[in-house]
Formats: structure tokens, C-alpha cells, sequence
């Protein structure tokens, strides 16, 4: 898997790294969900805090977003 591809796409997360409370919501009171979500999709705290803002709190939103963006500045 390429770099690129791996920082958009959901990984095994590590075991010693926190996991969200609900994989399918995005908190973005929590600082450490903050840090889950931005390792998961790849993407800055500003970036997420701007998908949320845009999509709403669904993770696969979130993802879609994010992903679109990204597709985006690379044409």
C-alpha cells in the first residue's frame, strides 16, 4: 500500500493508541478522540475540525470529505 493510499484509508489502529467510543461518531470535545480521528484519516486537527464543521459528525462522511479534498488538489 502506498503512503498516500495508507493515510486515507483506515488502518489496524496500534494497540497502545486510544480507540474512539463510537466508530461511527467523531468527538471532537475529547482531545485524545481528536488525536484517534486525525491518525485514522491521515489529516491535520484543522482538517478534521473543517470536515465536521462541512459533513457533520459521521466518520464515513468525515472520510468521504476528507478523501474528496485530497482528490481535489491532486487534479
Amino acid at each position: 500500500m502506498s503512503h498516500e493510499s495508507s493515510q486515507l484509508q483506515l488502518e489496524a489502529p496500534d494497540a497502545g493508541v486510544p480507540h474512539a467510543q463510537d466508530y461511527w461518531r467523531i468527538n471532537l470535545r475529547e482531545d485524545w478522540e481528536v488525536m484517534f480521528w486525525t491518525r485514522e484519516f491521515g489529516c491535520t486537527e484543522a482538517a478534521l475540525r473543517e470536515a465536521v464543521r462541512d459533513v457533520g459528525d459521521c466518520s464515513g462522511n468525515v472520510r468521504a470529505h476528507l478523501l474528496a479534498q485530497h482528490q481535489q488538489r491532486r487534479t
